[in-house]
């Protein structure tokens, strides 16, 4: 399955595993390419509302590979969703009862914020660096994806991004 596909099976994970039961703390993601450098990942409540944002940076066209998804969404627990490619594995989870939230194989507190950007993807010659960017409304998709909308109602969230990506993560 190739990334851009990959907003159309995460839409429909949500809607299979929500359904109307509003116990659910996360029980879906979403996924959307940003440019040929930035992917983004969230998850996201029944509403359709996210709880966590993910940009990730890497090599031009880094995302445009077959993707492998797995997720587990459970009424009352943690969720989690994961794609995984040949070169890299894009993972994030969430405790809403503990606020820990979980970015590759980081974890963070709720209060480190809820939107994140990831340095250095799919490049095994660096490791990732992952930076908090700060804490957002996150709004849900509608007529655009979650990630497109945060960034058109937040500019300043991409030019940290083009900031952080120039400075290597520094």
């Amino acid at each position: 399955m190739r990334f851009a596909s990959l907003i159309i099976v995460a839409a429909l994970a949500t809607l299979a595993v929500a359904g109307s039961d509003a116990e659910f703390t996360v029980s879906g993601f979403g996924t959307h390419p940003i440019s040929q450098s930035i992917c983004s990942m969230w998850l996201a409540r029944p509403d359709h509302r996210p709880v966590l944002m993910v940009y990730f940076h890497g090599a031009e066209g880094w995302h445009n590979t077959q993707w492998k998804v797995a997720s587990k969404f459970e009424k009352g627990k943690p969720g989690w969703a994961e794609l995984q490619s040949e070169k890299v594995t894009l993972r994030l989870s969430m405790n809403v009862e503990t606020g820990e939230e979980g970015v590759q194989t980081g974890t963070f507190k709720a209060s480190d914020g809820n939107t994140f950007l990831v340095l250095h993807t799919a490049d095994a010659r660096v490791p990732e660096k992952i930076i908090p960017l700060g804490t957002y409304e996150l709004l849900p998709s509608k007529d655009q994806p979650a990630s497109v909308l945060l960034l058109q109602s937040n500019p300043e969230i991409m030019e940290r991004i083009k900031r952080k990506v120039a400075e290597g993560g520094k």
